[in-house]
């Protein structure tokens, strides 16, 4: 697979919330130049993170939005790290009301089938994969 490059959180924001039509129109042909070339781009784990952090905390949109942009991004030419710890992450945090840290801990535990998580926060008590001291 041939990578484009790594693509910043701050792209995502503006592309899906508060940028220019400059900025947009920017991402649009950066994504229309990669597919042009059959290429895609890597989005490390930290990028989703910071940008649940950014859309919720910030920006204050709801978790079942915030979940809806990050899955919309899913469709353009791009690779995820963990997509599949991130994509029941996303549905931990929003189903189960979860802080994203929380459920990516949790849906680590899951995809991997490492439990339990041995844990102090009582936010883990409803679930068989934890253990709360």
């Amino acid at each position: 697979m041939r990578y484009e490059g790594i693509l910043d959180t701050n792209i995502f924001i503006r592309y899906l919330h508060d940028g220019t039509a400059e900025d947009r129109e920017k991402f649009k042909k950066l994504i229309y130049e990669a597919k042009k070339k059959g290429s895609t781009f890597y989005i490390p784990l930290i990028v989703i993170i910071e940008m649940v952090y950014v859309l919720e905390r910030f920006y204050g949109i709801s978790k079942a939005r915030v979940r809806e942009m990050i899955e919309s991004i899913l469709t353009l030419p791009v690779e995820l790290e963990n997509l599949d710890i991130v994509l029941t992450a996303l549905s931990l945090y929003e189903e189960n009301n979860l802080k994203f840290g929380d459920a990516l801990l949790l849906a680590t535990a899951k995809v991997k089938d490492m439990t339990p998580i041995y844990t102090f926060d009582t936010d883990f008590k409803k679930f068989k994969e934890a253990k709360v001291l």
